[in-house]
């Protein structure tokens, strides 16, 4: 039933069916992230717009299942999109851009009931040049 719920995750998202995605939250479930916790379904569904204003085209695709136990399931996933607007203060290069992430959820009763989010920001940043150039 995990996966089911996550396919569903994924491709709400991907197809902006943002009150989807609210709706397989528990309303109760707690969402781990910067600046968090956050609660509930209609969070999440603030902080995926927060990161669409930024990357208005982003579509996640999860790349695989790293564990599934009991009521855990971890997902790694990649992101891609155009960087158009800025991404937690990372200034935006309109670039097509490409980065991964981790994701474990908790489900409970065909619900999410908990949500941690590991991002790699790397492939957002400016690139630095050593030679001065």
């Amino acid at each position: 039933m995990k996966e089911k719920i996550l396919k569903y995750w994924f491709d709400a998202y991907n197809r902006r069916d943002f009150s989807s995605v609210q709706q397989i939250y528990a309303d109760d479930a707690v969402i781990h992230g910067t600046g968090g916790p956050y609660y509930g379904g209609k969070a999440v569904v603030s902080l995926l717009k927060i990161w669409l204003e930024g990357i208005p085209d982003a579509q996640i695709i999860p790349l695989f299942t790293m564990k599934e136990d009991n009521d855990v399931v971890v997902v790694h996933w990649r992101a891609e999109g155009t960087f158009k607007g800025p991404v937690r203060d990372i200034p935006p290069t309109g670039e097509k851009v490409a980065f991964h992430g981790f994701t474990c959820f908790r489900c409970r009763d065909d619900k999410i009931i908990e949500h941690y989010a590991c991002i790699d920001y790397h492939p957002l940043q400016p690139t630095v040049s050593l030679s001065g150039e």
